[in-house]
């Protein structure tokens, strides 16, 4: 029973991995995108690209938020897979 439990536990875990590294890489391709027509005045234009790189960085945050939470995950079972299988038997 033990080493199915270990072999679980590391599946799970690298699946933890994978989807925060998926998470990551994705966070990596968000490009600012601005919502409407762009307007011809100088000084309206760049606070129009300000508002469409903050979402951009906020959207990205967001990606890394959860990429950190599935990396958190892939330790914790990782963990739990080693001591699992360091357990002495009793």
């Amino acid at each position: 029973m033990r080493p199915w439990l270990v072999i679980a536990l590391a599946f799970i875990a690298t699946i933890c991995a994978l989807r925060a590294a998926y998470l990551w890489e994705r966070s990596t391709h968000v490009r600012p995108e601005p919502e409407e027509f762009e307007p011809v005045d100088p000084e309206s234009k760049h606070g129009w690209w300000q508002l469409a790189e903050w979402a951009a960085a906020k959207r990205s945050g967001s990606f890394n938020k959860r990429a950190a939470w599935w990396a958190a995950g892939a330790a914790i079972f990782g963990f739990l897979g080693v001591a699992v299988g360091l357990w002495p038997l009793a």
